[in-house]
């Protein structure tokens, strides 16, 4: 399934970048070097990062993003 179209990026791609240490949607678009676009995966993205994070146990889970306020639909990508 793909996450974020407007760079090619899919399920495996951003599991892939959790595995390697991402824990934000920044971290999974710098991993694949690429920034986000649009925003409409973000919130994707957070919600895998946060189930990644949940799920295997020695992971930490990501605070809340600093500037989330700031945006008016919550396109923050940290």
């Amino acid at each position: 399934m793909y996450v974020c179209i407007c760079h090619a990026l899919n399920d495996k791609k951003v599991k892939a970048a959790l595995d390697n240490g991402a824990r934000t949607p920044a971290s999974i678009f710098r991993h694949h070097s690429c920034q986000v676009q649009c925003g409409k995966c973000v919130p994707l993205m957070r919600e895998m990062a946060a189930q990644h994070g949940g799920g295997c146990g020695s992971c930490a889970t990501s605070p809340a993003p600093a500037n989330s306020g700031a945006y008016e639909y919550g396109v923050a990508a940290e």
